[in-house]
C-alpha cells in the first residue's frame, strides 16, 4: 500500500461533531456474520474501511435506540503497551425519560453481550463488536430523574468495546428479521 497525503476532507466546511440521536443496538449471539476487515488495501482510506454487511441469525434483527440530541458522543482510546496497541471505543448516550421499555433495555442487557452501531454526524457508521469481541455495557452516568422541573430526567449510559483497529463501517443496519435461508 502506498501512503497518500492526508488534507482537511471537510466537504463544504463540514466538521459538526458528535452522533446521530439514534444508535442501534442487537445482541452478540443474534449475529450470522461480520463485515470484513481490510486485507493488503491498496489504499491508506480502504485501511479503515470494513466492507460487507452484519447479517443477524434468521428471525433476528438490531433495534433503534434514540439518545438526547447533543447527549451521545464516542470516545477513541489507545490502549495497550508498546508492541500491543489497540483501541477502546466508548460510546455514551443518554436516553430521555424513565419508561418501562428504557429500564427495561438496561435490566436485560446489562450483562450480555452487545452489537452496537453508533452514526457521526458526518454520516459514518462505526461498529462496536467483531467476531471474537463484544460491546459491554460499562456503566451509567447522570442518571435519574433530576432534581429540579427543568432538570434532565433519563438513562445515561456507557458501552465499552476493545478492537485491533480502527475502521469504519458501510454496510447496512439490520433492522428487519432475517430470513431462513431455504
Amino acid at each position: 500500500m502506498d501512503f497518500a497525503d492526508i488534507g482537511k476532507l471537510l466537504t463544504d466546511g463540514k466538521n459538526l461533531g458528535g452522533l446521530a440521536n439514534r444508535i442501534y443496538f442487537g445482541l452478540w449471539n443474534d449475529v450470522a456474520a461480520w463485515p470484513t476487515d481490510p486485507s493488503a488495501p491498496a489504499t491508506i482510506e480502504l485501511a479503515g474501511t470494513q466492507t460487507g454487511d452484519l447479517v443477524m441469525k434468521a428471525g433476528k434483527r438490531m433495534f433503534e435506540l434514540y439518545t438526547t440530541e447533543d447527549a451521545a458522543k464516542l470516545d477513541i482510546n489507545v490502549i495497550g503497551e508498546e508492541g500491543g496497541k489497540g483501541y477502546e471505543f466508548l460510546l455514551h448516550v443518554f436516553a430521555p425519560g424513565l419508561h418501562k421499555k428504557l429500564l427495561g433495555f438496561i435490566n436485560t442487557t446489562k450483562n450480555e453481550d452487545l452489537v452496537l452501531i453508533a452514526q457521526d454526524s458526518a454520516g459514518q457508521q462505526y461498529l462496536l463488536g467483531c467476531e471474537i469481541r463484544s460491546a459491554k455495557f460499562q456503566g451509567s452516568d447522570g442518571s435519574g430523574t433530576g432534581s429540579t422541573t427543568d432538570g434532565r430526567r433519563g438513562l445515561g449510559m456507557t458501552f465499552a468495546y476493545r478492537t485491533h483497529s480502527l475502521y469504519t463501517y458501510t454496510g447496512t443496519i439490520p433492522l428487519t428479521e432475517a430470513v431462513p435461508e431455504p
